[in-house]
């Protein structure tokens, strides 16, 4: 049973917990919550969730955009279970539901698109919004705690973290997975159930929460009434489900055969998505001054994900929510086409381009998101789900998608350097998707006959003209002035001879790529062949026993996985254009390539003036272009990915003894590693050498190269890996059999080592 707290010891109270540590922070509200009441809760709740999304100053909030499972496992298991569906913060917010308090968010607040399509008068948001009476515009939106809390949850997602942030920006420029992420991807899966049985946690709440308010309603605002989805005619009376007031749940949620009970719990389910769909896809990409984060961009394709998984299984829901799964898709395709271009348009031309590709490749391959692709996926089971006949109007209704995208992301591709693996990875995701059976004989058959005539719309005018009054930037959106008919007479086609022709030269230029990239794997592989001959036999024995790898070593490993990429790409895009692969030169040798000497001029050149200053006019665009290729990023080999012949969580443990020795004896190890007699000669036999760190990351756009300097330093990394943990195996095995102990063949084996380094470094 609660206690009541004194309102001035409340206040205080909730301050001071609101500025203790993270999970000091939340065991007390934890035991908060069991103490007070709930008008005492509905008091604290806004500044709990200011507190949460950094409302209150500090603007990463409780770091939920910051907090992976490798950088804090800790705190992400805690805020998990606490902001989980079946956590105590939504138990929290489900508490407040039986409550009638609102609460009002200032729409100054909120993007700048989403407040356009709030003044346009919504039907959704009829109940939500609150109209100034002497403005006659909407000013504020009153919320229930559960709607209070999920828009700042969605909102906090278009915060710019990655500008401010070192973490946010790791984040940002890697693929590792936030609590944020995890969240979103639990809610979305819990309030768009792909099931249609599927229960939506929490259960045990006031179903009548949507009833009007027993309130005096202020003068021009709306009544707080039932929400009633509306419906496009085709889905009101056909299809075979009969009318949407009077569907059955079959839900277990609800034991009322109306669909009075179903709505009850149905309106949380359409809370999530019009919250989502409205806020995400409306991001202001071509008004605002920072590119969105690449988390953002995968939250966003898992929203497309969940969609899809939500809306493939309306012909097997008889409940009330059979409705709203028919509308979701709908609600999307009115937004990814600009959403889309836009990314495109300004993301920068790296390795980071993936995360937009591949939000784009699962909104147009909706057949991959069923329920017989979860269970393969489930058991383990490679499969490839075939496109159904069911699947023809959405690639009739989102064929500009398909086509205009994959044109606008072919000068893109053929500026990309296919030296670079994840650079080929993404052609051959690209080439893969558009390979695949059936694809392209539908795209082929339906741009033939409808030839831009509908793509969901009545007309390709028709459909410019929504985009354009959406964007509110007609003028300057250049990917739909490419489709409008007034622009251009001549729509462009995917399959066409010009295209034809532009991918024949996209496949020349794939070709010669693969060639390079064979060529450089030859030269390094004697480079790497002339070093090891020059070190000798044991300590190349030792090295591979150690699991040791040089950075060429590396580079070669990643070089070798190229060309049989490239090689596939190149088979795909034949395949799907109806290209002549024999055209192309395909070599798997090649010899060196005879370099011409170069001029007195050329070798003397300085881009530098008498007063050495930077002349321009002496840099050309090949230059820059040369230049740029030779940038690659360097990284310290003990933060490499994690190999398969490593153990993961032994990895991670000696990366933090080893940082652990490093921060606390760091002067000692630089001043042996410095050392010009044996000692020197013997710690650089065993430390790692100082170099310089070097990386790429975005930034407003563009991409930056940073550097940092690395000193000597312990690294016990090969302790981790499988062979040499076999060896050691092999010594505690050979030590218990004839030395009659185990622990005395080990310590053989650390002397066979030790004498090892103390000979290489008398021979240095």
């Amino acid at each position: 049973m609660a206690h009541s707290m004194p309102p001035e010891n409340l206040n205080s109270h909730i301050l001071a917990v609101l500025n203790l540590p993270l999970i000091d922070k939340i065991q007390q509200l934890e035991l908060l919550f069991e103490r007070c009441t709930v008008r005492q809760i509905q008091e604290i709740f806004p500044l709990i969730v200011h507190s949460i999304f950094g409302l209150n100053g500090n603007i990463l909030g409780w770091g939920l955009r910051t907090t992976t499972m490798e950088n804090a496992p800790h705190y992400f298991t805690t805020l998990q279970r606490f902001f989980g569906v079946r956590g105590v913060w939504m138990h929290i917010c489900h508490r407040l539901l039986n409550e009638t308090t609102k609460f009002d968010i200032d729409i100054n607040l909120l993007p700048r698109k989403f407040i356009a399509m709030l003044q346009a008068g919504p039907m959704f948001y009829a109940d939500l919004i609150n109209i100034d009476p002497l403005r006659h515009q909407v000013s504020t939106l009153s919320l229930n705690t559960f709607e209070f809390y999920m828009l700042h949850f969605v909102l906090y997602a278009l915060q710019p973290l990655h500008t401010v942030n070192p973490i946010a920006m790791q984040i940002h420029s890697e693929r590792s997975t936030s609590i944020y992420q995890r969240l979103t991807s639990e809610y979305l899966d819990n309030f768009l159930p792909q099931l249609p049985d599927a229960a939506i946690e929490p259960m045990n709440f006031c179903s009548s929460v949507k009833a009007p308010q027993q309130i005096p309603a202020q003068a021009l605002q709306p009544q707080r009434q039932l929400r009633y989805l509306k419906l496009p005619s085709s889905y009101r009376n056909g299809n075979g489900q009969g009318s949407v007031m009077n569907a059955g749940n079959t839900s277990p949620q609800s034991g009322e055969s109306g669909g009075a009970g179903g709505r009850g719990y149905m309106w949380r389910s359409e809370s999530v998505l019009y919250f989502f769909v409205d806020i995400w896809l409306r991001y202001d990409i071509e008004m605002e001054h920072h590119l969105p984060s690449s988390d953002f961009v995968r939250g966003v394709r898992t929203l497309i994900k969940q969609i899809h998984f939500f809306a493939n299984t309306a012909r097997l829901d008889h409940s009330s929510m059979c409705a709203l799964r028919k509308v979701s898709l709908s609600m999307v395709k009115a937004r990814i086409y600009a959403f889309i271009c836009s990314l495109i348009d300004r993301w920068p031309l790296d390795s980071s381009l993936g995360v937009v590709l591949e939000l784009w490749m699962s909104y147009i391959q909706p057949w991959r998101y069923n329920l017989t692709s979860t269970e393969n996926r489930t058991l383990g089971v490679q499969y490839e789900p075939p496109i159904g006949t069911c699947f023809d109007g959405f690639i009739i209704d989102n064929l500009i998608v398909y086509t205009h995208i994959f044109m606008q992301l072919m000068p893109r591709f053929e500026r990309l350097d296919y030296s670079v693996y994840r650079n080929a990875y993404m052609l051959h995701r690209l080439a893969k998707t558009f390979s695949q059976p059936g694809l392209v004989e539908r795209l082929q058959r339906f741009e033939r006959l409808h030839s831009g005539n509908t793509y969901g719309f009545d007309s390709p005018q028709r459909q410019v003209n929504v985009l354009n009054k959406s964007h509110n930037s007609s003028a300057n959106s250049s990917y739909n002035a490419q489709w409008n008919p007034l622009v251009s007479n001549n729509i462009p086609k995917l399959f066409s001879d010009q295209m034809y022709e532009q991918i024949q030269s996209f496949l020349f230029i794939i070709s010669m790529a693969r060639n390079s990239v064979l060529s450089d794997i030859s030269a390094l592989r004697r480079e790497i062949s002339e070093r090891q001959r020059s070190e000798g036999y044991i300590r190349n024995l030792f090295k591979k026993l150690l699991g040791e790898c040089t950075q060429d070593e590396l580079t070669l490993r990643e070089l070798s996985r190229i060309p049989e990429v490239l090689r596939q790409c190149i088979d795909s895009l034949c395949r799907t254009f109806n290209v002549d692969a024999g055209s192309l030169s395909m070599h798997e040798t090649l010899p060196a390539e005879s370099s011409l000497p170069a001029s007195p001029s050329v070798q003397n050149l300085s881009f530098f003036d008498s007063n050495d200053c930077l002349d321009l006019s002496k840099v050309t665009p090949h230059h820059m272009s040369l230049n740029a290729s030779n940038m690659q990023p360097t990284v310290d080999p003990a933060l490499l990915p994690i190999q398969s012949n490593e153990i993961k969580p032994l990895i991670r443990l000696l990366h933090q003894v080893s940082e652990s020795i490093n921060k606390k004896y760091a002067r000692k190890i630089q001043g042996c590693y410095a050392r010009q007699d044996y000692v020197g000669k013997l710690s650089r036999q065993v430390l790692s050498a100082p170099m310089t760190e070097k990386w790429f990351e975005n930034f407003e756009g563009n991409v930056d190269m940073f550097e940092k300097q690395l000193p000597a330093r312990i690294n016990l990394r090969g302790l981790g890996s499988i062979p040499n943990l076999l060896l050691i195996a092999l010594a505690l095995l050979f030590g218990h059999l004839f030395c009659g102990g185990a622990f005395v063949g080990l310590l053989l084996l650390c002397l066979l080592f030790v004498s090892y380094f103390m000979l290489m470094a008398a021979l240095s």
